[in-house]
């Protein structure tokens, strides 16, 4: 290497030294200068959020008595755990330096007032404070504080961190039973009422088969094991209202225990009328206080079940083989 090359090697590497200076030191002193976005606020100081991703999809939580709860829904339980959680991440935000400063930036970056990925607002002993979310790279997303033009970037907290449908936030099992305690079942609906029962071979049997018919036990197990674990949409509240028509419901479904558990009330699930707009039933368990909405899907065979469904068809005869003369 002739001694041009060498000196050409070495400014090469000081334009790299003093690159990598220039990009580790404002970094570093970024790090140096985080801080708390809402450094006044602390978990424990909010008692309400609200959390809004699209006009139609919003919760509201609010703390009553040291209970989160749903106070558009009857106080309605929610998952306290993630409440915390998510509380815990948003008074822990830092921030450095903002990486944009112009409302124009808002719309841009999804943290606008009319345009973002989420906005939540909280209530705070105080005084309120609303975040709104942008979606960035990875993990991370940018965030303004309302009130402020300001934009910063988080890699703690991702939108979808922050999830603005109800069934994120509650316990969606509605009603639970154990198929094989289960001894007998009535489905009442507008064709009458079905009835079945297990014999002593714990065996299902459907009553009143007439001579000659055979009983199809597929139809019955399949709506045993929906209803099992039936999971809602959502809770309506404690108040029936008449539009869910409970007093002249579309089906019953009653599920008596085995006789070594006939000391337990049998298990009730009235389901009202069907609400188009969420193709959903309005359903209310006798052990539970809350009307709620479970999907037709899972309902429609309870609600339309005939006593034909059960019965097995005759077998269709297979027709004989003409023989074919010898010739």
């Amino acid at each position: 290497m002739n001694r041009r090359n060498q000196i050409l090697a070495v400014l090469l590497v000081v334009q790299i030294i003093v690159a990598a200076i220039v990009l580790v030191l404002p970094a570093q002193a970024s790090n140096r200068t985080l801080r708390p976005l809402m450094a006044e606020v602390a978990a424990a100081d909010v008692t309400a959020l609200t959390i809004q991703e699209k006009p139609d999809r919003r919760v509201r939580m609010a703390k009553k008595d040291g209970q989160w709860v749903l106070p558009e829904i009857e106080d309605f339980p929610v998952n306290e755990t993630k409440v915390n959680e998510l509380l815990d991440k948003l008074v822990a935000v830092q921030v450095g330096q903002p990486v944009a400063t112009t409302a124009t930036s808002h719309a841009r970056l999804q943290v606008g007032e009319d345009a973002f990925a989420r906005r939540v607002d909280l209530t705070t002993n105080k005084g309120d404070r609303t975040m709104f979310f942008g979606p960035a790279r990875g993990g991370s997303s940018h965030v303004r504080l309302g009130g402020s033009n300001d934009v910063f970037l988080t890699t703690k907290l991702a939108t979808f961190d922050i999830p603005g449908d109800l069934s994120s936030w509650i316990n969606t099992i509605y009603f639970t039973s154990t198929e094989a305690a289960v001894g007998q079942v009535a489905i009442t609906n507008i064709t009458g009422t079905l009835q079945f029962q297990r014999n002593v071979s714990d065996v299902w049997e459907f009553k009143g088969l007439a001579a000659g018919e055979t009983f199809n036990p597929s139809r019955l197990e399949t709506i045993l094991s929906r209803v099992s674990s039936l999971y809602m949409i959502r809770p309506l509240g404690k108040t029936a209202k008449p539009e869910y028509s409970m007093d002249r419901p579309t089906a019953t479904i009653t599920l008596t225990l085995k006789s070594d558990l006939s000391s337990l009330a049998p298990l009730v699930l009235t389901i009202g009328a069907k609400q188009e707009a969420d193709n959903a039933y309005v359903v209310k368990s006798r052990s539970s206080p809350w009307y709620v909405l479970v999907n037709a899907f899972i309902l429609d065979e309870i609600v339309n079940a005939r006593r034909e469904d059960f019965i097995q068809p005759p077998a269709t005869p297979t027709p004989e083989a003409t023989a074919t003369p010898a010739p």
